[in-house]
């Protein structure tokens, strides 16, 4: 205690002692006209003095503040392991002569900018800061019993953590979603179901030690300023922020400009041809630079959600025998082994894995559908599941696109009702789309795969010219047809976002609460 006491009268006699010095000199060179020195520049030069007097104990302050504190965000577990490394001091140091101008100038920008995204300064440690820059102005480090280290120490940690806190967040999202929604789902057979899976940009070390640099730019604010997600539906959200004073309102733009900062290394916009789904919205978008044409979907259940993903369709596959997952085929098709009649209505057959031998229903038990050594799937035709039409892309899921035999779940309100595949509405208008190039004949090649009829003279007369034939589909049968270029497919989450046919802005439930996830991580910025 008296240590302490000790050091805190040094440090008052040091600032009055200099201050008295500054002040003398100040006399004797103005009256002297030799050299010219403010009353602001012999302050500016004890306060870079007292930084470099006082680094050492400062230092040992920092340490403590970061150990004695959790970080509970990324952006500030990375700051704190940018001091834990060793690396320099980035605002107050005994180079940086106008740190209080150019901290205040931050903060000012940080005041101003993260209320127009609707998040309080608070959250930005700004009231904190100003405060201790009022210490350093003033050079006020014992009237109120402040210790300079200390003040240093805290001084330089909130804003490196606001600064970073605010770049990051602007950059990549105040959120990240692979690690939020990827443990929502629990598995029977332990872990979590993966239903996030866009591929985005990802903060790094490397980053926060580029942002931390800019700091030292003359005016850090215009770097932050450039972070901000340049998508025009990002800042048409930004500017409904000021009209929209519900609660629930808000906090479904704010979800949603979450949303549009997380940037996908997939791109895509409205000058390239590509497929647009929506969960929410239970739509799909095709779209190219001069058109856009939509359909309905159904998409996954709660417990079977369509994961979002981004990707690139390949390949049209026709006439499919559906493979049962594992998943169903435990849990639901398993229930009936023995039950001749059951796999005969639903055109299911039964093989052994090793010897490719098919086995009858009846001589099947559930023990043995459940181990792994047989396969069950569905015989391709008009009631298979998959209808007549899959259209694949990579993904680690085996989810894909694809026509059913239940037209009419498209005229249901609710269309969550898949094991996690998105079945189309329209899938032969989607052929025409990704084929947008192709001949008319090899359309109708398709059709008449297809059991459609074709549309084109060529394929009108090769249909009249081989009805009769035991196998009218010989010369042409397809079952693969490839899609070159490949169109890329995103299937994404929005709540409100402008329809991409109409333009209009729409909104639609939150049907997986993932605007729940979102708003309950961001909560820490909100007012």
């Amino acid at each position: 205690m008296l240590h302490s006491e000790s050091r805190k009268n040094r440090t008052k006699d040091y600032i009055a002692l200099s201050l008295f010095t500054c002040a003398l000199l100040f006399n004797i060179t103005a009256c002297k006209n030799d050299i010219f020195m403010s009353q602001e520049d012999m302050a500016a030069r004890l306060r870079l003095q007292l930084l470099a007097d006082s680094a050492q104990d400062a230092q040992q302050h920092l340490g403590l503040f970061i150990s004695s504190h959790t970080d509970s965000l990324e952006a500030d577990r990375l700051v704190s392991r940018y001091y834990q490394e060793g690396n320099e001091w980035v605002w107050l140091n005994d180079e940086n002569e106008d740190f209080i101008e150019k901290a205040e100038t931050t903060v000012h920008f940080l005041e101003n900018e993260v209320q127009k995204i609707g998040f309080t300064p608070k959250a930005f440690f700004t009231t904190e800061i100003l405060k201790d820059l009022e210490h350093f102005r003033t050079l006020d480090f014992d009237s109120t019993n402040t210790s300079v280290t200390k003040t240093m120490a805290e001084l330089e940690l909130n804003l490196s953590k606001a600064y970073i806190r605010y770049a990051l967040g602007q950059r990549y999202g105040f959120m990240n979603p692979h690690k939020v929604f990827n443990r929502l789902d629990k598995r029977k057979e332990g872990g979590y179901r993966i239903v996030y899976d866009v591929d985005i940009e990802q903060p790094s070390e490397d980053f926060t030690k580029l942002a931390l640099a800019h700091a030292a730019d003359e005016n850090p604010s215009l770097f932050l300023a450039g972070l901000e997600s340049h998508h025009p539906v990002y800042n048409q959200l930004k500017e409904r922020l000021t009209t929209d004073s519900t609660p629930d309102g808000r906090q479904r733009i704010l979800c949603n400009m979450e949303r549009l900062r997380w940037r996908h290394t997939q791109k895509t916009d409205s000058t390239q041809k590509h497929v647009f789904i929506n969960i929410p919205s239970q739509q799909l978008w095709a779209i190219r630079p001069d058109s856009v044409f939509s359909m309905r979907i159904c998409c996954g259940a709660w417990k079977t959600k369509t994961p979002l993903l981004s990707s690139k369709i390949r390949l049209i596959q026709l006439n499919p025998e559906w493979n049962i997952p594992g998943s169903i085929l435990r849990d639901e098709v398993s229930l009936h082994a023995g039950d001749s009649a059951y796999f005969a209505r639903n055109d299911y057959f039964i093989v052994h894995r090793n010897t490719g031998d098919t086995i009858s229903p009846k001589d099947i038990t559930r023990t043995q559908l459940r181990s792994g050594a047989y396969r069950v799937a569905q015989h391709s035709g008009p009631r298979n599941s998959l209808g007549r039409i899959i259209f694949r892309f990579n993904n680690q899921f085996d989810v894909y696109l694809h026509d059913t035999n239940n037209k009419n779940a498209f005229n249901y309100d609710r269309r969550t009702i898949s094991h996690g595949c998105v079945r189309i509405q329209r899938p032969f208008d989607m052929i025409k789309f990704l084929m947008s190039d192709a001949q008319e004949w090899t359309l109708d090649k398709i059709r008449m795969n297809i059991d459609m009829r074709p549309e084109g003279d060529k394929g009108k007369r090769y249909q009249r010219e081989h009805t009769d034939e035991e196998d009218p589909l010989k010369g042409i049968k397809m079952s693969y047809v490839s899609v070159k270029p490949h169109i890329p497919v995103v299937i994404d989450y929005y709540t409100l976002y402008p329809n991409p046919e109409t333009g209009k802005w729409e909104t639609w439930p939150d049907r997986y609460e993932y605007d729940k996830q979102i708003a309950r991580r961001i909560k820490p910025f909100m007012p």
